[in-house]
């Protein structure tokens, strides 16, 4: 079983022999600002702005704890004219946080949803509002610093939860994104206009409740997953923190719906069964969508289940609603996942993808990138001990691969965490400059970077 296959699994375990609370998965135990930091090469004068990464940090973590539930930190990273200007990184204010450590909770929307997350999942910029977002639950609104300002609800016009994985149209500057519940409705597709205001909700139809971690989304349309992974309240009977598992008897399928509609006129195919965390992106292709996935065999089966391939593929699903069918391709067997692109094209035609290779001694490896026009791929080996963090790009010209990949860097030897600034366009050539921080950045799940205004 690979490494995040495995960290998605509820499992019987101790504290002290959890996976997910040793080595750099364990969580760091103070908040820090750390200012001019070293950096060894030449960091480019253009890269001005700040790196922001989420990821769980728990405090006092319970037996059966599961990494995805821990205590949302952020951490902030600043650049300008050529200079690492500072480190910072503070936990998401939330009121479980407070009962646990005492840091006073942010202000909260009223009334509250009946699940609250921890805002551990993303990091997203949008319309001049920085938002950490949960998996379940509302975001909270942060400012730059990583401070939390409050929890944020669309001024009382979001009554649902906040998918962690929100698509911002490269072009018009809009935001899409949905929320999934373990009660009726079970799904809700959402959508803001480029100032950040919200303009549309429309509830989706589901027959169960499942465990719906993203979505794709092109020009015109969205594409929604219902794969066999299912809401199921009893593994919270058995002491689990997650209450999911997987269902053998759930038809895994496509949801295809036009982007603009305001009723539930979603076209399902149905597929074979599998597991999708994320998507590196969707575009229409006439009629057909192509959307490029991350896609598992089977995810959060039974703690003894170990009957099926390890580890995961990048594949390219050709929706054709006219034919009511999907065809798959497979881009490539390397163990991946968090896979991004160039955020100018996010919902448009891709040439280029990146992602972070799993497996590694500390459970990643290094950072991959397709050339989709001639079928290509490049490895950056980031070097001996050490592990990367998921790639974020940053545009810098009009091509595609104009810019700068940013990933967070493990180092085995110093524990210690820093950042490697790649030119995208010279992806095998080593590092531009690396970013020693200082600190220690435990492994976590998503971020983005967010330009100086």
């Amino acid at each position: 079983m690979t490494k995040l296959n495995a960290l998605a699994q509820n499992n019987p375990v101790t504290p002290q022999e959890n996976p997910i609370l040793l080595g750099n998965f364990s969580p760091v135990d103070s908040e820090q600002t750390l200012d001019h930091l070293e950096v060894i090469g030449e960091l480019p004068s253009g890269l001005n702005g700040t790196l922001l990464r989420n990821g769980p940090n728990p405090v006092n973590p319970q037996p059966n704890h599961h990494w995805f539930q821990g205590d949302g930190m952020l951490h902030a990273i600043s650049f300008q004219n050529g200079q690492a200007l500072s480190y910072r990184n503070r936990w998401v204010r939330t009121q479980a946080l407070e009962e646990k450590n005492g840091l006073a909770a942010a202000p909260v929307s009223d009334p509250p949803l009946m699940i609250q997350g921890s805002g551990n999942v993303n990091v997203v910029n949008h319309a001049g509002r920085v938002l950490a977002l949960p998996e379940i639950g509302l975001p909270f609104e942060m400012d730059i610093e990583v401070n939390t300002r409050r929890m944020f609800d669309y001024e009382g016009k979001l009554a649902s939860n906040m998918t962690a994985h929100p698509k911002i149209d490269g072009k018009t500057g809009e935001m899409l994104f949905f929320g999934y519940d373990l009660f009726p409705p079970f799904l809700k597709f959402h959508t803001a206009d480029a100032s950040g205001v919200l303009v549309r909700s429309v509830d989706i139809d589901l027959p169960k409740a499942v465990m719906m971690h993203d979505f794709s989304v092109t020009a015109s349309r969205v594409v929604f997953m219902d794969l066999p992974v299912i809401g199921d309240l009893s593994q919270m009977e058995k002491g689990f923190s997650m209450p999911f598992i997987w269902d053998d008897n759930h038809q895994a399928r496509l949801g295809v719906l036009d982007r603009h509609a305001t009723t539930d006129t979603v076209h399902w195919i149905d597929i074979d069964p599998c597991y999708v965390f994320h998507p590196m992106n969707a575009y229409d292709d006439g009629e057909r969508i192509v959307m490029d996935v991350v896609k598992y065999q089977k995810m959060f089966t039974a703690s003894d289940d170990d009957s099926y391939e390890a580890g995961s593929q990048l594949v390219r699903w050709v929706i054709d609603p006219a034919e009511n069918k999907v065809t798959e391709t497979v881009i490539s067997e390397v163990d991946q996942d968090f896979p991004r692109v160039n955020p100018s094209v996010e919902c448009h035609r891709h040439n280029f993808g990146y992602s972070l290779e799993a497996g590694g001694t500390h459970g990643f490896g290094g950072l991959l990138k397709y050339d989709f026009s001639d079928g290509s791929s490049t490895r950056y080996d980031v070097g001996d001990n050490k592990a990367a963090g998921e790639p974020v790009f940053v545009p810098t010209g009009p091509a595609e691969d104009d810019g700068y990949i940013l990933s967070v860097v493990y180092c085995g030897e110093s524990e210690l965490s820093e950042v490697h600034v790649l030119d995208a366009s010279k992806f095998g050539s080593g590092p531009l400059a690396v970013v020693k921080l200082g600190a220690r950045v435990p492994f976590g799940f998503h971020g983005n970077f967010v330009p100086t205004a």
